[in-house]
């Protein structure tokens, strides 16, 4: 359902993919073409954007300049620790979602905002 799901918050809030793949932004986007995702997404930043891997906050507020929004505006969804902190240390409000390898438990250490079983809740969250 996350086709679905994008759509419905593509046409709520802006949508950013930040990954740390050292990949082109190019490729990144040509790979969520072949999914039919790219058209959700108004901006990527990849490892090659920014020196310093998360959770360093470089990356995430790359996105916010690019999307034109504060980052007190902004709200990092992700399944990892690195995800949470890289959030936290930006400013940002944070989401953790519990599709990765990382327990509950690890992941609420964390502090984030907001702890979700899968992408798909985000939408009973931003209504």
């Amino acid at each position: 359902n996350v086709p679905e799901t994008l759509d419905v918050l593509s046409k709520k809030v802006r949508l950013a993919l930040l990954t740390m793949r050292h990949v082109s932004r190019e490729n990144i986007q040509k790979e969520l073409e072949k999914l039919g995702i790219a058209k959700y997404f108004h901006c990527i930043v990849t490892a090659l954007d920014t020196p310093l891997p998360k959770p360093s906050p470089k990356a995430i507020v790359t996105c916010a300049e690019r999307l034109g929004v504060e980052i007190g505006e902004c709200a990092v969804v992700g399944d990892s620790i690195c995800d949470i902190r890289a959030g936290r240390n930006a400013g940002a409000k944070t989401v953790a979602v519990l599709s990765g390898i990382f327990s509950k438990e690890e992941l609420a250490k964390e502090k984030p905002d907001l702890i979700i079983k899968d992408v798909n809740e985000l939408l009973h969250v931003l209504g």
